[in-house]
C-alpha cells in the first residue's frame, strides 16, 4: 500500500471515529499518523525533484506569491503592478510556469510571483499542484485572489492547509526540550482543553521518551501538531476579490465587509490600495539615511522590516559601518525628540532619519 492510500484509509477512519472525550487519544493518534505520512510524502517529493520545476530565484527585498485558480486574473495583476510580460487569457490554464515581476513601491522592490493555478487536489500533487505550493511556501506573503464567478475561497485555504502553509497565525506558543530521562513531562500555563495522555502518546509518535513540553496556549488537537511537525510554514496573506467590476451592489456591500480588499486588475481600480497592504503585510520600514549637512535621501530609502535596530541598518549598509559605529541621531517616530542621540540597540520606526556619526579611517 503507497503512502497516498495509507493517508486516505487513515483519513476514513477519523471521519468514522466520533469527536468526543472518550475518543480524543485514538482521534490525536489517527491524525498524527497522518501528519506523519503527508510529511513523509513531502520529503520523498522533494528527494525526487518533484518540488524543483518551478524553482524561481529571490531578488528584492521581500517575494509575494499569487494564489488562485485558474483563470482569477493573476497574470493581468502581475502584469499591471510589475515590469513583467506574463501571458494573459481569458481561459484556464494560460500560465504553466512561474512568472515574476519586480513591484516598486515606497522604494521597497518586492518581487511578484504568479504561479500557475491551483485545482482541486494540489496539495496532492494535481495538476504540478506541489510544485506550485513549494513556490508558495517559499514566499513571505501571499494574496490569495478569488473570482465573484467562482469563489471557492474554502478551497483554496483547504490546499493550502493540506500542504503545510498555515496563512495569518503564528507558531503554536509551545517548546518540548529532550531530555535524558523522566518520561514526557508537560506543563501548562493555561487550562488545556487536551488530555495529558493524548499529548504523551502524540509524543511518543513522534519519537520523543523523555521530554520537557511547555504549552503557554491554549490549543486544540491540529494545533498541538502543528508544533510538533518541522514542515508547517507560517506565512501572513490577505484574501481579495478580482474583478470588482462584475459585483452587484449587494455583493460589493457583502464582500468589501468579509475581504481586504475589492479590486479590478482589468480597469486598475483598487491596485494601489493592494500596493499598500501587500507593504504593511511584509512589515516594511522606511529609514531615510542622512548626511551631515545634507537633506535625508527620501528617493532610495533603506527597507528594513518593523523592529530593526540601527545595529541591524549598519549591516545592511555597504562597507564596515559597524566597526566604525560611535552613534546615531534619529529623528522621527522612534525618537522621543528630533536628532535624538542612539545605539545600535535603538528601534526603527518607519520614515525615520538616520543620521551616523562613524570613526574616520
Amino acid at each position: 500500500m503507497g503512502i497516498d492510500d495509507r493517508i486516505q484509509e487513515l483519513e476514513d477512519k477519523l471521519e468514522k471515529t466520533p469527536v468526543n472525550k472518550a475518543t480524543e487519544t485514538e482521534r490525536g493518534r489517527i491524525k498524527g499518523q497522518i501528519a506523519d505520512l503527508k510529511e513523509e510524502k513531502q520529503k520523498k517529493q522533494k528527494g525526487t525533484g518533484e518540488t524543483s520545476g518551478y524553482a524561481v530565484k529571490k531578488k528584492g527585498d521581500k517575494t509575494v506569491a499569487l494564489v488562485g485558480f485558474p483563470s482569477v486574473g493573476k497574470s493581468t495583476l502581475l502584469n499591471q503592478v510589475t515590469n513583467a510580460d506574463s501571458d494573459t487569457g481569458a481561459y484556464e490554464f494560460t500560465t504553466l510556469d512561474v512568472n515574476p515581476g519586480m513591484l516598486e513601491h515606497k522604494g521597497a522592490k518586492i518581487q511578484i510571483l504568479d504561479v500557475p493555478g491551483l485545482i482541486g487536489g494540489a496539495a496532492d500533487g494535481r495538476g504540478g499542484g506541489t510544485q506550485v505550493l513549494s513556490v508558495v511556501r517559499n514566499a513571505e506573503f501571499v494574496v490569495i485572489l478569488l473570482d465573484p464567478e467562482e469563489m471557492r475561497e474554502d478551497e483554496i485555504k483547504s490546499e493550502l492547509y493540506d500542504a503545510g502553509i498555515r496563512i495569518n497565525t503564528s507558531p503554536p506558543n509551545m517548546k518540548v526540550e529532550k531530555k535524558g530521562k523522566g518520561g514526557i513531562n508537560i506543563s501548562t500555563t493555561v487550562d488545556l482543553d487536551i488530555e495529558d495522555e493524548t499529548i504523551k502518546q502524540l509524543m511518543h509518535q513522534k519519537g520523543y521518551t523523555n521530554a520537557e513540553v511547555i504549552i503557554r496556549e491554549q490549543m486544540d488537537l491540529d494545533r498541538f501538531i502543528d508544533g510538533l511537525m518541522r514542515n508547517r510554514k507560517y506565512v501572513p496573506a490577505i484574501t481579495t476579490v478580482n474583478k470588482s467590476d462584475m459585483l452587484t451592489e449587494e455583493k460589493r456591500k457583502e464582500y468589501g465587509g468579509k475581504y481586504d480588499l475589492l479590486m479590478s486588475a482589468e480597469t486598475g481600480k483598487g491596485l494601489e490600495e493592494l500596493k499598500d497592504q501587500i507593504f504593511e503585510g511584509l512589515s516594511l520600514i522606511r529609514v531615510y539615511m542622512k548626511e551631515k549637512g545634507e537633506d535625508p535621501d527620501k528617493k532610495d530609502p533603506l527597507i528594513m522590516t518593523e523592529g530593526a535596530t540601527v545595529g541591524e541598518a549598519l549591516d545592511e549598509l555597504p562597507g564596515d559601518m559597524r566597526d566604525r559605529f560611535k552613534d546615531a541621531k534619529v529623528t522621527g517616530e522612534s525618537s522621543k525628540f528630533p536628532k535624538q542621540k542612539v545605539g545600535t540597540e535603538h528601534e526603527l520606526a518607519d520614515e525615520d532619519i538616520l543620521q551616523l556619526n562613524l570613526r574616520h579611517v
